[in-house]
């Protein structure tokens, strides 16, 4: 049965401003399995992305800060081909980033199990290592793997980022309903690639006064 339901309204900043030397961009999933024709998980408007993102890349490369990329990675048997369609199998065609995204020498693949990129990687310990504390995520798919990324930064007091027409979902219901969640219980910031603003944080400020925020 399917029923009509109106996502409630959440914020998309105008500009919203980045330390270059405190944030990572972290690209989920832009495989090709997810992006291209053919591929096993196809993501309708994720191939639409790819202009936004290699934006986001340029940025940040040319403003040092640290990339980060997450590349679902399967092998026979993972119980995740039980939920879905295969997809991403270790050393396939649709298991590789896309072309026009590919890792520069200095970036971070780190390849990920499940759906949240902190799961069983060591993404954690890396960020802490270059005090990171702000995260802008992107990629696909945006009410699964980012929005489960996205949460799990969140519970790790990461302040969150996500550019809107850089990310992509199966459906509209699940980006949007990603979104308003994002902003509601992460308190995430929305906005798009171009409203991004990369500026030295002043000396000694912070996201937020939480003690508990990574240093």
């Amino acid at each position: 049965m399917s029923r009509l339901i109106e996502v409630p309204e959440y914020d998309v900043l105008a500009d919203v401003h980045v330390d270059p030397a405190r944030t990572a961009l972290v690209v989920v999933d832009m495989q090709n399995d997810f992006v291209r024709d053919g591929g096993g998980l196809l993501v309708p408007d994720a191939e639409a992305t790819i202009p936004a993102v290699g934006s986001l890349l340029e940025l940040a490369r040319a403003h040092g800060m640290r990339v980060v990329y997450r590349q679902d990675t399967h092998r026979e048997g993972d119980p995740e081909w039980r939920i879905w369609p295969e997809h991403a199998r270790e050393g396939s065609w649709g298991w590789e980033i896309v072309d026009e995204l590919a890792p520069a020498p200095d970036d971070v693949v780190l390849r990920k199990l499940r759906y949240d990129a902190f799961y069983g990687t060591p993404l954690d310990h890396l960020l802490r290592l270059w005090g990171v504390d702000t995260l802008v995520i992107c990629g696909t798919v945006a009410n699964i793997c980012v929005h489960y990324t996205a949460a799990s930064a969140a519970l790790r007091w990461y302040e969150v980022v996500i550019p809107r027409d850089t990310i992509s979902a199966l459906d509209p219901f699940g980006l949007e309903s990603s979104l308003r969640q994002t902003a509601l219980l992460f308190d995430g910031r929305i906005t798009t690639a171009a409203a991004l603003i990369f500026e030295a944080r002043r000396k000694g400020s912070r996201p937020t006064d939480d003690p508990a925020l990574p240093r």
